[in-house]
């Protein structure tokens, strides 16, 4: 009865405690634009510095694919598999993979736009939008229907404003038809922008602004977050002070102010991610003096704040959910976040540990995966991290929120770490414990 009672605890507590952990940082730790998860496995990611990578894993380990780009930032990106991927420049160019980034042809290019989002949603239909090259030119929102041979502009695609801008991954959609896209001004201390809706896709065009007003500071105001769980219900938010937060019940039709979330205010929302299953959740990436994390599933009547890794120290440009309970997001300084269980930990059976321990790894030696095994007699804030010989990190393995029970831990030395000796240390509680492993290549 006993262990029957504890494993209740421990599945009840495990879906309470479903939370965002640390699972690597890409390579050269670039600032992550934008990600794309195709599954729990496979995600690509696009960043400063010609970055593309892949992962297969969940982010364990990544892979650069940007063979033949040409310098620059790359701003968007969308795969379909591991083979298929498309991406946006910070100079307004679409280039197309066909063998996983071994080379990259290139699509459409417009001097002075500039990327904020791509979508293919299958090998042939797709979505993209882009800066105006100047005022009183159109927002460059273009589709195609044959694999991005030709990237058409939507029907009447609206003229920019003066000063008036696109914005990084400010948009959404809840089916072919219905799309909201928010765009930025950034004349200081101007007090509305605008954001778009169509209910006719990027083929049937017959965009519809709104002008929403704020509270801009020396940057402009910018709407650069947007979120719908359905086709009728989302939200919105912007920089400067006050009340920035919005919501809509029509659609985007009008949009209505709700409360900020408790305790923050004058801040920039990075990105807001709505889920389309009923579920009426929202969440949103919030930096003021520190990345913070929010959800609602009432549009705002309440929220609830979602604890952050504390390598999570720097912007988080984008969270993308397969459901509920498993979602990604990656930003500042190449930092990759997963929401729901940590990739590579496992609970390994109902019994209540009677003490701390740290385990040996095995196989030890190794070459390239291994297990390490820890048990925690409480609930703790759990780290347990790999270094080299001097001392310097190679990988945080878990640095989270854990139930007491007993544990294992799957490690996967990356292509960089030579054979050698290594330590891993684990540090819950008041408990600390070293050991060494040993990587034979």
């Amino acid at each position: 009865m006993k262990k029957l009672f504890l494993l209740f605890f421990l599945i009840n507590s495990a879906m309470t405690f479903s939370q965002w952990s640390y699972v690597s940082t890409v390579p050269g730790s670039p600032n992550i634009n934008c990600i794309s998860v195709v599954s729990q496995n496979l995600v690509w990611v696009c960043g400063d510095g010609r970055a593309v990578f892949r992962t297969t894993n969940g982010g364990v380990n990544w892979d650069a694919r940007n063979t033949g780009l040409p310098t620059g930032n790359v701003t968007s990106i969308s795969g379909l598999d591991t083979s298929l991927c498309w991406i946006g420049t910070e100079a307004g160019s679409i280039y197309k993979t066909s063998n996983g980034g071994s080379n990259w042809i290139l699509q459409y290019s417009l001097a002075g736009s500039f990327s904020d989002g791509i979508k293919m949603f299958d090998q042939s239909n797709g979505i993209y939008y882009a800066d105006p090259t100047a005022a009183g030119q159109p927002h460059q929102w273009r589709y195609t229907t044959n694999g991005g041979t030709d990237w058409l502009l939507s029907p009447n695609a609206p003229i920019a404003n003066a000063n008036e801008y696109g914005l990084l991954n400010a948009w959404d959609w809840t089916d072919s038809g219905k799309f909201w896209i928010s765009t930025g001004n950034f004349t200081a201390n101007i007090t509305s922008a605008r954001t778009f809706k169509t209910n006719n896709g990027f083929t049937g065009g017959g965009w519809t602004p709104t002008v929403l007003s704020g509270t801009g500071n020396s940057d402009g105001l910018y709407f650069s977050s947007i979120a719908f769980t359905d086709s009728y219900n989302g939200m919105t938010s912007c920089n400067g002070t006050g009340d920035a937060m919005r919501k809509t019940t029509d659609g985007g039709n009008t949009w209505m102010v709700v409360p900020n979330p408790p305790g923050v205010s004058n801040y920039i929302p990075f990105n807001m991610c709505g889920l389309k299953d009923g579920s009426n959740l929202i969440f949103v990436f919030l930096y003021t003096n520190s990345n913070k994390c929010f959800k609602t599933t009432n549009y705002g009547t309440t929220w609830e704040l979602e604890a952050l890794p504390s390598q999570a120290a720097s912007s988080l440009r984008l969270m993308q959910f397969l459901n509920p309970a498993l979602g990604f997001a990656a930003g500042g300084g190449g930092v990759f976040l997963r929401y729901g269980n940590s990739i590579g930990i496992s609970l390994l059976n109902t019994e209540l540990p009677a003490e701390f321990k740290l385990g040996q790894n095995y196989p030890n030696p190794f070459n390239p995966a291994t297990k390490i095994n820890f048990s925690i007699p409480v609930s703790s804030i759990v780290t347990l991290k790999v270094y080299d010989p001097a001392g310097r990190e190679v990988s945080t393995l878990v640095d989270e929120h854990k139930n007491a029970g007993n544990y294992e831990v799957d490690f996967t030395a990356g292509s960089g770490l030579n054979s050698g000796v290594y330590f891993y240390k684990i540090t819950a509680e008041n408990f600390t414990a070293t050991k060494k492993l040993m990587l034979i290549k």
